[in-house]
């Protein structure tokens, strides 16, 4: 045992390793923004070593091991190094890797504290989590096998698990250890991502602050995206009840007032009715001390829809969609996709903004090397940089692959995320094409435009062919061919609009420095647009919006106004900092108020339509925004002369407020985290819980063949039923706390049945697989409790079982004359305490 410092140690440097492997690749990549080089270095060595992997374990050119990874590590970046070797290679600065590099270790060592108190991989998404990431392990060959549906593969994005699963793997350490210092990993990556960002968007100004004002922004970003929380904590402790996050606007305004007032009852204007198995119906309550029994919970479910629900007389109700934010997922330890998307999705937008960045080829008094702030307003040269971006021959088509790997991974690890970024990229492509008074650059682009996007979707096809998404309606909106399609995916959104107040509460500290930057800087144009007495009134556009919409109870269409206006001025401002700036702000916007008119339809859509599509996208934008809101504050007093400087004043005095209120979440939830006793990073499953049940699950790490099926029980929704002989058995198990699936998850090897509620997600679109499940249920079953050696030996060959696991739970459940039975179908191979497991005999 080496220690929670050694196991970090280890961690550190394998992540340095990916480091160096990726620093040749980063170096060509963001050549003209050499901040971005430093800081994605580590997820872009750690993605093209992913994707080698993985792509030669889906051709079944190698097996996915030890051996596979180290060779595709030398390849890589021996290859990387040996270009860079031929280059004339200038070292980046010192400060900007160090800068990097301390705060890759303070997001990382942050994260392994609050691990180290909760490091158990079992609650919420976590066994399923930890399922893939121990399943991907012991494949072998792709797609990896699904831990609970034997015989079957993973049909989820399971990308993200395989890029964790490379360090674990490399590193040797304990799969829970590996898990929770994988969680640290994205943050750390997230966390240096982002303050390579911003110091390159500040940078890419035609004035830019000081590099230790860049440095402390860059800081501050990191600490909006991965360490604030939304308002809601601050409120809970205000109003003194976590039920306040489920209030409309009036009803908040009005607890509000109550509490700032000083009185010790809050009665709301009129009753809250929200579901019975959320709040139920509440009219007002005491306040509690919410500053010692804060409730961590619920500010992850900051946004509530009302729905007509049908009833005598028909009413309505109140319905949460999941507002998480990433400091409320690290504490909660589940390494769900959204998650693992967030340091590849910094590294995509930074692939944006090195786009943007490069300077023109090829043109009178131009360079190719010359500095990209001072090649920035050149950089509108469409024909010319695009040349310059992918020239002509071998090295265009690498650069082309190469963006398609960036892009296309993301819809491998979080499918969410590549509508989003395949929309932000094409964007990056339009402003480099951009030229004004002329369209001559829009043919560049659309033949670039189609040729990345192809590539995307081409560079992961293996992954495409063998996915079925489970998206989509059970019927259409339209039966009308295409028609049909498209309205199964994509819903119409017909509840009721978000309030200006869940605005306020999730993006408030965000938002106000990304809108009012952008409307007080003044960068430099290529046409006079700030002087058009057209622009002037296409500036007023969301203020008429906002009004308009506070009276029909839409206050969010403003934000469609904020596309418009931030969209025109990305396309005539002659600063690259500037203009991939707007981009992102223009893409924000659109996507909340996108997701104010359409969603996703999915198997969440009967609780809560667009509980899915609020909590993928707005995960997004708490990323993207986290980028802009330090840049937008730059912006904000770059221009601050006259009136502009009250507003600025104001502006940040407000941000400020907003900002305590964020820092309520975390303070609250570290202080009581730390009251909790410090554990260490390994932490066990239910079934790993006793002496025997470690051991046992240790044993199969170690000896099982990689494919073994491992059977154990699942769990039952009418055991007592079954027991008596009334009733078929009817299987679930998800979210149980007992540990069914638990064998399966620790081990990595899969079981004939796990949990049934997830695999009726992932399958949603597999009619095959979803008919398997009774079936299998009620073989489980049968093996565990018949006692019929004939049929049981029948149902072992059907499913291909190699070990039966006899444990707490199994003995729990079955008569011990019908498990001691299961001694003459296999040879006993562990046994200890409660644990026996036998190898069955063919």
């Amino acid at each position: 045992m080496i220690g929670v410092a050694g196991e970090v140690v280890v961690w550190w440097g394998i992540a340095q390793l990916f480091a160096l492997i990726g620093w040749p690749v980063a170096y060509r990549l963001f050549r003209y923004v050499p901040a971005l080089g430093i800081a994605l270095a580590r997820p872009l060595g750690l993605l093209l070593t992913g994707f080698v992997t993985w792509l030669l374990a889906m051709l079944g050119l190698g097996r996915f091991e030890l051996l596979l990874i180290v060779i595709c590590c030398l390849l890589i970046g021996g290859g990387g190094w040996f270009w860079l070797w031929r280059q004339h290679y200038r070292r980046p600065p010192v400060w900007q890797w160090l800068a990097g590099e301390a705060i890759f270790l303070a997001a990382l060592l942050g994260v392994v504290w609050l691990r180290g108190h909760d490091p158990t991989p079992w609650g919420t998404e976590r066994p399923m989590d930890f399922a893939f990431f121990n399943a991907i392990q012991r494949s072998g060959l792709f797609p990896p096998h699904d831990p609970w549906l034997a015989g079957y593969s993973i049909n989820y994005y399971y990308f993200g698990y395989l890029l964790m699963s490379i360090p674990a793997m490399l590193s040797g350490l304990p799969p829970a250890t590996a898990y929770n210092l994988s969680l640290a990993l994205l943050a750390a990556m997230t966390a240096q991502g982002a303050f390579g960002i911003i110091d390159e968007l500040l940078r890419l100004l035609n004035h830019p602050p000081r590099p230790i004002i860049r440095g402390v922004l860059g800081m501050l970003g990191a600490v909006i995206i991965l360490v604030a929380g939304n308002q809601s904590g601050a409120i809970q402790v205000l109003t003194g009840d976590e039920r306040a996050v489920a209030l409309d606007d009036r009803q908040l305004l009005a607890a509000l007032g109550q509490a700032l007032r000083g009185e010790d009852f809050i009665t709301l204007p009129y009753p809250l009715q929200t579901a019975p198995h959320d709040f139920g119906i509440i009219d007002g309550w005491r306040r509690a001390d919410k500053w010692n029994d804060f409730n961590w919970w619920w500010p992850s479910r900051s946004l509530w829809d009302g729905y007509r629900v049908a009833g005598d007389p028909p009413r309505r109700e109140r319905r949460y969609t999941i507002t998480e934010f990433p400091f409320f997922s690290f504490r909660l330890g589940d390494m769900h996709p959204h998650v693992m998307a967030l340091p590849f999705a910094t590294l995509a937008i930074g692939l944006v903004l090195a786009v943007v960045a490069t300077p023109p080829s090829h043109m009178p008094g131009s360079r190719s090397d010359t500095d990209a702030g001072e090649a920035s307003v050149a950089s509108a040269h469409s024909v010319t940089s695009v040349a310059a971006l992918f020239p002509t021959g071998r090295a265009g088509w690498l650069m082309r692959i190469l963006h398609g790997i960036i892009l296309g991974s993301l819809y491998a690890i979080n499918s969410w995320d590549l509508p989003t970024y395949l929309l932000l990229y094409l964007g990056g492509l339009a402003l480099m094409s951009y030229q004004v008074g002329t369209t001559v650059g829009w043919r560049a682009w659309l033949r670039e435009a189609v040729i990345i996007t192809v590539l995307a979707f081409a560079l992961f096809l293996p992954f495409h062919l063998t996915f079925r998404s489970p998206v989509g309606g059970a019927t259409p909106w339209l039966d009308v061919p295409i028609l049909s399609r498209l309205t199964s995916v994509i819903g119409v959104y017909l509840g009721e609009r978000s309030g200006w107040h869940s605005f306020v509460i999730i993006f408030g500290l965000m938002g106000l420095p990304v809108i009012a930057g952008s409307y007080l800087y003044r960068p430099a144009y290529h046409v006079a647009l700030s002087d058009s007495s057209q622009a002037r009134w296409w500036s007023w556009l969301p203020v008429i919006l906002l009004v308009i919409g506070l009276l029909i109870g839409f206050p969010l269409i403003a934000l469609a106004g904020l596309v418009w206006v931030f969209g025109q001025r990305a396309l005539v401002a002659a600063e690259t900092g500037v203009r991939v700036g707007l981009l992102i702000a223009a893409l924000g916007c659109a996507i909340l108020f996108g997701v104010e008119i359409i969603y996703i339809r999915d198997v969440f859509e009967g609780l809560s339509a667009r509980m899915n599509t609020v909590f993928k996208f707005y995960y997004q934008v708490w990323l993207l925004w986290g980028i802009l809101a330090p840049v937008g504050l730059w912006w904000m007093w770059g221009g601050a002369v006259g009136g502009r400087r009250f507003a600025a004043v104001v502006v940040s005095l407000c941000g400020a407020v907003l900002l305590v209120g964020a820092s309520i979440y975390p303070l609250l939830v570290v202080r009581d985290i730390g009251r909790g006793p410090w554990i260490g990073l390994n932490g066990y499953t239910p079934r790993e819980q006793t002496a025997a049940g470690a051991a046992s699950i240790s044993w199969l790490r170690r000896y099982a063949p990689a494919g073994s099926v491992v059977l154990e029980a699942v769990a039952l929704e009418n055991e007592a039923a079954v027991a008596s002989g009334s009733e078929t058995p009817r299987c679930g198990g998800s979210y149980n706390w007992q540990g069914f699936g638990g064998v399966a998850a620790a081990s990595g090897y899969a079981t004939v049945l796990g949990w049934v509620g997830h695999e009726m997600q992932w399958r949603g679109g597999d009619a095959a697989a979803l008919a398997e499940l009774g079936p299998r249920c009620l073989a489980v079953d049968t093996i565990y409790r018949s006692g019929d050696l004939a049929r049981i030996q029948a149902l072992i060959e059907q499913y291909r079982i190699d070990y039966i696991y006899i444990g707490a739970l199994e003995r729990e459940r079955y008569p011990a004359d019908r498990l001691a039975a299961l001694a003459q179908v296999g040879e006993q191979v562990f046994a200890q305490d409660e644990v026996v497991i036998y190898r069955v005999r063919r």
